[in-house]
């Protein structure tokens, strides 16, 4: 598609948004509400915004149905993994049923859940290190100050 089609498009799906602000969240809305779908309060709540919605609906599925980049069960597995690190239930029990449907299997989703949480874990060590050198700074100076002041 030429670049300056998809610069039109992109300028008619503002302009409805901003035009039938009511009509296009409805239309959002409608999309997003069928029987089964499982779509994030966020999006649900960003349909009160249709020009956010639309760009967001849009990202979306380019990050994950762009096969030519990576495949969309790597792309959910990584959904997860993004899920456990911000202990996020929802993202998780879409992103699991959607890898699933995907053909993901067990040992990949669990192994993907085990990498995730080695990454949280090292990275609450290293923040908690961080603060505890800080703490330590601080004692160590207040120890040496204590010390001048009671040696004559």
């Amino acid at each position: 598609m030429k670049t300056d089609r998809i610069r039109q498009i992109m300028q008619e799906i503002s302009k409805a948004a901003q035009e039938e602000k009511e009509e296009t969240a409805n239309a959002v809305n409608e999309v997003l509400d069928k029987p089964g779908s499982s779509i994030a309060l966020a999006i649900q709540m960003l349909s009160r915004r249709p020009d956010i919605s639309i760009s967001t609906l849009i990202r979306s599925a380019s990050l994950y149905k762009n096969n030519n980049i990576m495949d969309e069960k790597t792309a959910e597995l990584i959904a997860i993994s993004s899920a456990v690190a911000n202990r996020c239930e929802h993202c998780m029990s879409v992103h699991l049923d959607k890898a699933v449907s995907l053909g993901a299997t067990e040992e990949e989703i669990f192994n993907t859940i085990l990498i995730s949480s080695a990454i949280c874990e090292t990275s609450a060590w290293a923040y908690g290190f961080r603060e505890f050198r800080k703490l330590e700074g601080k004692l160590k100076q207040k120890r040496r100050k204590n010390n001048r002041k009671s040696t004559p």
